[in-house]
């Protein structure tokens, strides 16, 4: 059989190029991939101008970097650029060669690059309405663009300027009402204080970033410097010769936060709910803000209120792009097949862990630095119709109440009942509908009353036991802050043992 002769498949540009406009970026991710290049091109510092513009919107995203020269500017409008298989530098943050194009154009049809390197500037222009009718061409523009960041770069020996014009509503800006425009920005500001918070906070290469003539604010989502935050010991991953660290972290109960507005904050982006999981890092670039990953066994993890604080992060090389099948717009990360069953396990002491904080709202055997083995006044079984709610019999105040009455088949009696009548249902979903709400503060008067109560179960306890020792065990499992419950207490205490009560 003769050989056919070779077709040739020429992907049209017009086709090509309004395709690759619809890879899925939302506003945040397509800046994001910009500042992806200043980084690499060692900027210190990003100034970021996003304009309404009566509906028509401008977006304008000046760098200090190392700018380019004529060529490296064209190699870099170029599709694909080195591509993939390219071996990278820590400090790029690359991956295809498609970022600044696509994610450019997925929200506007004309894209233009002014950027200077050892004072001199150069400039093009990609036009979606131009390759459309002439193919993969980019052209230098007639004259400089007017506007207050192109003048601005001019005054820099080294840098460059993005500019987003003829916005549509492909990319999610354009076409809104003024007051919806300037909400969305505060979405963006949040996202790239989260996705960046490693450069801002400088532990990565220190980086600025301004939005609108405002200092964008990291938000850091493992809580580090609150005090209540839990570091679970950490672990080396070795994959593929190369190897990663990974670190569990449990945030702090609802109660732990001085006020709402501290919670809220911790929360981030999306919440307490969305902001759960596995936090991927690609050169301290974060990828994944939140996720399970697939994760969990025969049935997979899902976002849940036990698991709310657990957050665990992965900190990647870019060696291992490939293996964690990192996605065109570094938003996606999976892990390898040879390390689901480690990873479940890492992430599954941490669930527990944070189901253990959410149960005790913070306090009891799991608060950071108490003994692991200090009581309960419930425990948890699990039987064959489902998980059980038991009152610790075992418990010293319960126990000491138990001898001090008469009676005791009656009182297991009446703990019986009470154990049967949890209304389970009625508790999980209150507190989902309220989000794991804090205990309010007391009052002056339920302050009085539960410490009378609290002092009469103390009568039960053994004479020989310190008063701050009784004081901590009737404490011990209670929620919400009890430093003025203890005072209170211990003050009691010592007024009875004088014999003046």
């Amino acid at each position: 059989m003769a050989r056919e002769p070779p077709v040739e498949i020429t992907p049209s540009a017009a086709a090509l190029v309004e395709s690759l406009r619809g890879l899925g970026y939302s506003p945040e991710t397509a800046i994001a991939d910009l500042i992806d290049n200043s980084i690499a091109a060692r900027a210190e510092t990003i100034e970021l101008e996003v304009g309404w513009n009566e509906g028509s919107p401008q977006v304008a995203l000046l760098d200090d970097g190392d700018g380019m020269d004529g060529r490296t500017l064209g190699e870099a409008l170029r599709f694909g650029g080195t591509g993939p298989a390219s071996e990278r530098t820590a400090s790029d943050l690359g991956r295809f060669g498609l970022g600044l194009k696509t994610a450019s154009l997925s929200q506007c049809r004309r894209l233009t690059i002014l950027t200077r390197m050892t004072g001199k500037t150069s400039a093009l222009v990609l036009d979606v309405d131009d390759i459309v009718k002439r193919g993969w061409f980019a052209t230098a523009p007639a004259s400089l663009p007017r506007h207050p960041m192109a003048e601005k770069l001019l005054q820099l020996e080294h840098g460059t300027l993005v500019l987003w014009d003829r916005m549509d509503s492909l990319g999610g800006l354009s076409g809104l009402e003024k007051e919806a425009f300037y909400l969305r920005l505060e979405d963006i500001r949040a996202h790239l204080g989260m996705v960046f918070h490693r450069f801002i906070n400088g532990d990565a290469t220190s980086l600025a970033v301004v939005l609108n003539g405002r200092p964008v604010k990291a938000w850091d989502p493992f809580q580090i410097g609150h005090p209540a935050t839990r570091e679970l010991p950490s672990e080396r991953v070795r994959h593929a010769g190369s190897t990663f660290t990974v670190r569990p972290y449990v945030l702090p109960h609802r109660d732990r936060y001085a006020n709402e507005a501290e919670y809220d904050e911790a929360g981030g982006p999306g919440g307490w709910g969305a902001r759960q999981g596995f936090y991927v890092y690609r050169g301290k670039r974060l990828l994944v803000a939140g996720s399970w990953l697939g994760l969990g066994g025969a049935r997979t993890w899902t976002r849940d209120e036990s698991s709310r604080l657990a957050r665990i992060e992965i900190d990647l090389p870019t060696s291992l792009d490939r293996d964690w099948r990192i996605d065109v717009r570094k938003s996606q990360a999976r892990p390898p097949g040879a390390l689901r069953a480690r990873l479940t396990a890492i992430g599954g002491r941490c669930r527990q862990e944070a189901r253990e904080v959410f149960a005790f709202r913070g306090q009891g055997p799991r608060l950071h630095g108490a003994p692991h083995d200090a009581p309960a006044v419930w425990l948890t079984q699990q039987g064959p119709k489902g998980f059980q709610y038991r009152i610790n019999r075992s418990h010293p105040v319960i126990a000491a109440f138990r001898d001090s009455v008469r009676g005791g088949r009656a009182f297991d009696a009446i703990l019986s009942l009470i154990e049967r009548s949890v209304p389970v249902e009625r508790i999980w979903l209150d507190v989902s509908e309220s989000e794991g709400a804090s205990a309010p503060p007391m009052g002056t008067d339920e302050i009085a009353q539960l410490t009378d109560q609290l002092l009469e179960l103390g009568r039960t306890l053994p004479a020989s036991m310190t008063p701050d020792k009784r004081a901590d065990l009737l404490l011990l499992n209670l929620p919400g802050d009890l430093t003025r419950v203890r005072s209170e207490l211990l003050r009691k205490m010592g007024r009875q043992h004088d014999g003046r009560s």
